[in-house]
């Protein structure tokens, strides 16, 4: 019995090592998140805080976490002049008044 459960245990554990996927990309290769498109970044750019410059606002809104933080407020003018399809779904949006 205990050599049962010796051998199980050493195809086991190394089947099981080799079902998961690595941490992190393999030789430094890093995934890269889709580009924004222009209905976003635009809808992105009109959200931006005075405080922020652009570049500061466009990284920081690459984020996951910091894309629940800061919804981005729709106005009704807004919808009227921009694709509603176009933009991206990874953003929370509210409309605003």
């Amino acid at each position: 019995m205990r050599m049962c459960s010796l051998l199980f245990a050493m195809v086991l554990f190394p089947a099981v090592g080799m079902g998961q996927d690595p941490a992190s990309p393999a030789n430094g290769d890093h995934v890269h998140a889709p580009e924004l498109t222009a209905t976003t970044r635009t809808v992105l750019l009109a959200n931006r805080p005075q405080h922020f410059t652009e570049a500061e606002w466009l990284r920081m809104m690459e984020k996951p976490m910091n894309r629940s933080l800061y919804p981005l407020r729709i106005t009704q003018a807004m919808l009227d002049t921009l694709d509603a399809q176009a933009l991206d779904l990874r953003f929370r949006y509210e409309m605003a008044p």
